[in-house]
């Protein structure tokens, strides 16, 4: 359920070339960083997934995947397979299809947010990396 790509807008052409020098030079550094994005992307949907009357199994049923690359890119899925996820994201038809349930947009939120502090938080990571690494 919904997908996402990072990209690094918001760097400019130095700070990219950097990063693409760390992935190349640094990779384990590089996967590390990906998948700490992914987990922080995880905790913000959980704090953002309603809790029915039944529990929380919807709210802990967010998982991280597994970080895999493709080509020169990194894939990592941030996902929950609770069967009615996706009615609460989305919304849905009541039984007998006479009312709407507006969804909640969780997880759309919550890669909006992760989004808009994506270009600080790459920036900081590329400064902190280069002093640890080549100071």
């Amino acid at each position: 359920m919904g997908k996402t790509e990072y990209s690094f807008d918001g760097l400019d052409e130095l700070e990219k070339q950097l990063s693409e020098m760390i992935e190349d030079e640094y990779p384990q550094e590089f996967k590390k960083m990906v998948v700490q994005l992914a987990y922080e992307l995880q905790g913000k949907v959980k704090e953002l997934t309603p809790v029915s009357e039944h529990g929380g199994r919807l709210r802990d049923g967010w998982e991280v995947g597994n970080i895999e690359k493709r080509g020169d890119e990194y894939y990592i899925e941030v996902y929950n397979n609770v069967e009615y996820a996706e009615h609460i994201e989305y919304g849905h038809r009541t039984r007998g299809g006479k009312s709407f349930v507006k969804g909640t947009h969780m997880m759309d939120i919550a890669l909006s947010e992760v989004n808009q502090r994506l270009p600080r938080y790459l920036k900081l990571w590329l400064k902190d990396f280069i002093s640890t690494h080549y100071v």
